[in-house]
């Protein structure tokens, strides 16, 4: 009795991570759910912005029970978030209110991008790995597709990786996908680095030869932290801060931001697109608000702390500390149990590991003859029966089965729960 699409919805909707947030672990009320490491969740600083959202609530105007003053964020909202860019993101010019649209949450922005960039079939380019709802967030209404680019032995934040998006340009190309533009989620989800700012300009040269437009996910852009295994590690640049001229259209370059990640607030549901010279795309997005604008109460809530300059300097500053801690936390207790991941990390609040060594020591012969077939699936399973989530890459568009995303960023106390049945679940004796 559904439509075509509306069976589509119904049929191949997963479940996972709806049965894992629904039963999640906790010592006293759910000793037998799941702990979850899996979702990109900051839950380091939720005390702290839970008591500043009751004190904040108190000067909650009727008019915020309205639909306000626009349905792309009020101008108070769209204003704050102009003035926190030009503080931390140090763009080349100052980010006006205008070049402001929010929305409710940046999937809706994501989404709202391809809408307005892409015709049903075209493509934009995404380096791999890379964040697993993307394909979703562009295709499944807007239409768009996802064109992964592998990168094989080339390091993706090397000027090297922009000959492999120069060969998937050809690629699509020959399939008959007209490019529209190339997402860069930087800091980089799920790999946790920076790019340098030559590589930056040197995309943005890429998408001018090609006449493609840049769009840059910043949303992790304030969770960057000091990793001393890395004391050199490149350190975040927005795109806004490098001057276009002579490199590339500024009609073409876009930025994303919200406040899911560097405020741990995926709840608010406050996204934005921040374009400086593109009114055209602006309009486009304006047109389409309706069904996306931000809650007011989420407006307001915003507003008051992106206005409160010298509490959000600290917040940012405590949050980053507690990254940095939770991170050798965790790469500590890697270390020790000889578990592999990727290094240079200093960015967002995941590690790309790899299980396969763990797994290779303990798989049955069933499991083996399964591994050539599905090796990340197996791995899962023995994760699942030890009941812990953590991201599987190849949901990812990882290039190699067995990697898999872990999130840092619960209280220590989750995050070493998690790892103990993590190792368990490969028969290692946790000590």
């Amino acid at each position: 009795m559904l439509s075509q699409r509306g069976h589509k919805y119904a049929t191949g909707a997963k479940k996972t991570i709806k049965n894992v947030i629904n039963n999640l672990w906790d010592p006293e009320e759910n000793a037998a759910g799941i702990v979850s490491l899996g979702v990109a969740e900051n839950a380091l600083m939720h005390e702290e912005l839970s008591s500043y959202v009751k004190h904040s609530m108190q000067t909650l105007q009727t008019h915020a029970f309205t639909y306000g003053d626009s349905f792309y964020g009020s101008k108070r909202l769209r204003s704050s978030i102009a003035n926190f860019m030009n503080r931390y993101f140090h763009p080349h010019h100052l980010v006006q209110q205008e070049d402001v649209l929010a929305t409710a949450g940046l999937t809706n922005a994501l989404e709202q991008m391809a809408y307005a960039l892409g015709d049903h079939g075209d493509g934009f380019l995404i380096g791999r790995p890379y964040y697993t709802s993307l394909p979703k967030d562009f295709g499944s209404r807007a239409g768009v597709q996802s064109i992964g680019v592998a990168f094989g032995d080339v390091d993706p934040f090397s000027m090297d990786a922009i000959l492999r998006y120069e060969e998937a340009q050809v690629e699509a190309q020959k399939d008959g996908v007209p490019i529209k533009a190339l997402f860069l989620c930087s800091p980089h989800n799920p790999l946790g680095r920076c790019y340098p700012r030559e590589v930056l300009i040197g995309l943005m040269k890429f998408c001018q030869r090609h006449m493609i437009h840049l769009i840059s996910d910043e949303i992790y852009a304030l969770s960057v932290w000091q990793n001393p295994e890395v004391p050199d590690a490149i350190t975040f640049e927005s795109v806004l801060s490098i001057d276009t001229t002579g490199i590339i259209d500024p009609r073409l370059v876009h930025v994303l931001w919200g406040m899911s990640k560097d405020f741990g607030a995926n709840g608010l549901r406050i996204g934005c697109v921040i374009s400086q010279g593109n009114t055209a795309l602006l309009d486009a997005v304006k047109a389409n608000s309706l069904p996306t604008y931000p809650p007011s109460i989420s407006d307001h809530i915003t507003s008051t702390l992106l206005e409160d300059t010298s509490y959000t300097e600290s917040y940012i500053r405590t949050n980053q500390l507690r990254l940095a801690s939770n991170y050798a936390f965790a790469t500590s207790f890697l270390k020790h149990y000889s578990i592999p991941y990727s290094p240079k990390v200093n960015a967002a609040f995941f590690l790309w590991v790899d299980l396969k060594p763990l797994f290779s020591k303990v798989a049955t012969d069933e499991e083996r003859t399964k591994q050539g077939k599905d090796l990340s699936g197996a791995i899962m399973a023995r994760l699942t029966a030890k009941k812990v989530f953590i991201a599987n890459g190849e949901s990812f568009a990882g290039e190699e089965s067995g990697w898999f995303r872990i999130v840092f960023s619960q209280p220590r106390e989750y995050v070493a729960e998690g790892l103990r049945r993590m190792v368990k679940a490969f028969s290692v004796e946790v000590k």
